[in-house]
């Protein structure tokens, strides 16, 4: 049975997605090579729609304050910490916070160093949150990368 044919259906793209963006990064490749070999063009659609922390770390300040709430403090401050490996992104995350959550999340980032699955399990969870926003309606793409726009009639 082919890898897609479940997905070939009326928003079933948008469960791909799902899959292959809460995936850890090693499965997460190895389900791309086998999307590709089955369908190129699948491929690089799920590429090009797929979110990811270096996408939504990319977005204005204003967008990352509204993913912020529904994150509990320890994925606040793994971000923080992962966000911290690449200049300027430890900064931006921060300031997408209220300043004495800011003052917190840092003093938390300090205090407790994330394991890897703490990493990759934070990672998982802001995209979840994210396409639920925006599946609900509280962010839209349109608005800030409207590449992500997918079409709900994606089927074969």
């Amino acid at each position: 049975m082919s890898v897609l044919a479940r997905f070939r259906k009326p928003g079933g793209f948008q469960q791909l997605l799902a899959v292959v963006e809460t995936c850890e990064p090693i499965k997460q490749k190895a389900l791309l090579h086998l999307i590709a070999v089955e369908d190129p063009g699948w491929a690089q659609l799920v590429r090009l729609k797929s979110l990811s922390f270096e996408r939504i770390l990319s977005w204005p300040v204003e967008i990352l304050m509204e993913l912020t709430p529904p994150l509990s403090d320890k994925v606040l401050s793994t971000i923080y910490q992962l966000a911290q490996q690449t200049p300027g992104l430890g900064e931006k995350w921060i300031h997408s916070l209220p300043t004495i959550k800011a003052r917190e999340i840092q003093s938390l980032a300090d205090d407790l160093a994330s394991t890897p699955s703490e990493r990759i399990a934070a990672v998982v969870l802001l995209i979840q949150v994210t396409r639920e926003m925006e599946s609900e309606g509280q962010i839209r793409f349109a608005h800030f990368d409207p590449l992500l726009q997918v079409d709900k009639d994606i089927a074969a």
